[in-house]
């Protein structure tokens, strides 16, 4: 695995890439870094290229003067990142705060989204039904802080999603890496045959 930071909208960006295949972008949740996608690292980089990377707020890069970076920059930032990799498209996988970026790169970058999969999820506020990629929506049964039916609502409200629900509370991701492994890699498995 290659570690490297580059500028990015002018601000230092740390960026993990590792293994082969369709490019595979992970976004993080609030507060958290890139570290956290250490098992999904290890169980898709076989078959994918996966990318990772700790945005400024996570405390690894210069920061700017604002202390608040919106979700169309995060969003922005991610599709920068790409740009530098020369990556033209990317499944996006994105957990809670992380969603939202989702969601927004594939309303503001569409070309540039291959699918999504989001997990304790809410629905971004802006037009849903444009949305036209295929998206996975994943929640923890026992997720208090993301109630499954806040991730079902916004399954439904997509055009082309589908909703599973998995064990575990609000660090399902974590507690439960093998049967989210599982499902994403059967979202991508399936999107691969479904375009061949």
């Amino acid at each position: 695995m290659a570690t490297m930071i580059t500028t990015i909208n002018g601000l230092g960006i740390q960026y993990d890439m590792s293994g082969a295949g369709p490019p595979v972008l992970f976004l993080n949740g609030h507060g958290s870094s890139a570290a956290q996608w250490a098992q999904q690292r290890r169980a898709l980089q076989s078959r994918y290229r996966i990318i990772t990377f700790d945005s400024p707020y996570a405390g690894y890069a210069a920061m700017t003067v604002e202390p608040v970076y919106p979700v169309p920059q995060l969003a922005d930032d991610a599709v920068a990142l790409l740009d530098h990799l020369g990556i033209e498209r990317a499944h996006v996988v994105g957990p809670s705060t992380g969603s939202l970026i989702a969601q927004e790169m594939a309303l503001r970058h569409p070309e540039r989204v291959r699918s999504l999969t989001l997990a304790s999820a809410w629905a971004h506020p802006g037009p849903l039904g444009q949305i036209t990629q295929p998206v996975l929506v994943l929640a923890g049964e026992e997720d208090t802080l993301t109630p499954p039916h806040l991730s079902r609502a916004l399954a439904q409200a997509l055009p082309n999603a589908r909703f599973r629900q998995l064990p575990g509370g609000p660090g399902f991701i974590a507690e439960h890496s093998d049967r989210f492994n599982e499902a994403l890699l059967d979202f991508l498995c399936w999107l691969g045959a479904a375009s061949a």
